[in-house]
C-alpha cells in the first residue's frame, strides 16, 4: 500500500505534523499554495517564559506582503533571525539541550534565510525529521502543476505519484470527506492523533504541561529520546 499525506509546509510546526509523516512514510508539501498569514506557515507557538502556564505565538515578517501571493513567492525579513533566536533563547535558556537544539534550529534558518518562505519551511521540516530518524520519501506540489484547488488538488496528486491511500489531517475534512475518496478509489484514513504528555522543564522546575507546542518544545526537553515520543502514535492501515 502506498500511503501519502499532503499538506502545507508549516513554520516548526507541532509534534502531530512529524508524526503524520511518520505514519504515511511519505508526503507532498504543498508548496505553491496560497499564502494565509493567518496560517501556521509562518507561525508557531511557544512556551511563554514569563508566563510559565501560556502559549505564546510566534510569527515571523514577510517582504512586500500581498494577499494573492503563493507561499513559494515570499521572502522573509532577514530580521527573522535574530528575532528567532531571541524568542528561543527567552523561552528555553534552562532547557538542559537548550545549546544544541537552538544551533540546528538557526544554523539551518540562516543557511535558507534568502530562499523563499516554502523551502525554509521544508528545509527545516526535513532537517528535523533527520534528527528524529524518520524515514521517508518527499516531493512538491509545484513539480506537478495541477491546476485544481483542495480535494481536486488533493486528488491529482494523489494520482500523479500513484498512491491508494490518503492520510488526512484533521484540517482537511473542512473541504473533503471519505466519501469522496472511497468514491475515487482511494483509501482514506484520517490521522486523528492523540497528543501525548512529556515532561516539560527549566533548570529549576517541572512545569504545567502544554501541549500544541512546536517540536522544538520537544528537542530542547528530549533532545534524541524526541525520537521515541513522536513515533509513539501508531495507525493501523489494515
Amino acid at each position: 500500500m502506498r500511503i501519502v499525506s499532503i499538506c502545507q509546509p508549516h513554520f516548526l510546526p507541532w509534534i502531530g505534523y512529524f508524526n503524520m509523516i511518520y505514519n504515511a512514510g511519505e508526503i507532498i508539501y504543498l508548496d505553491d499554495v496560497q499564502y494565509n498569514r493567518r496560517s501556521w506557515q509562518n507561525r508557531f507557538h511557544i512556551r511563554d517564559n514569563n508566563l510559565q502556564s501560556k502559549k505564546k505565538l510566534i510569527s515571523l515578517s514577510v517582504i512586500d506582503y500581498h494577499r494573492e501571493k503563493k507561499i513559494c513567492e515570499y521572502k522573509i525579513a532577514k530580521e527573522n533571525i535574530d528575532y528567532l533566536k531571541n524568542n528561543l533563547w527567552q523561552s528555553y535558556k534552562e532547557t538542559k539541550y537548550y545549546s544544541e537544539i537552538s544551533d540546528l534550529i538557526i544554523e539551518s534558518f540562516k543557511m535558507h534565510i534568502e530562499k523563499n518562505l516554502s523551502i525554509i519551511n521544508i528545509e527545516l521540516i526535513n532537517l528535523i525529521l533527520k534528527y528524529l530518524n524518520i524515514n521517508y520519501v518527499f516531493s512538491l506540489s509545484s513539480e506537478f502543476k495541477i491546476k485544481e484547488k483542495k480535494e481536486r488538488l488533493i486528488l491529482g496528486l494523489l494520482n500523479s505519484v500513484g498512491a491508494n491511500c490518503y492520510l488526512a489531517n484533521n484540517g482537511s475534512l473542512n473541504y473533503a470527506g471519505e466519501d469522496l475518496f472511497l468514491s475515487k478509489g482511494f483509501k482514506f484514513k484520517l490521522h486523528n492523533y492523540k497528543h501525548p504528555t512529556y515532561s516539560q522543564y527549566n533548570r529549576k522546575k517541572k512545569l504545567v504541561f502544554l501541549p500544541l507546542l512546536s517540536v522544538v518544545d520537544l528537542l530542547f526537553n528530549y533532545q534524541r529520546d524526541s525520537e521515541e515520543i513522536v513515533k509513539s502514535f501508531k495507525l493501523n492501515f489494515n
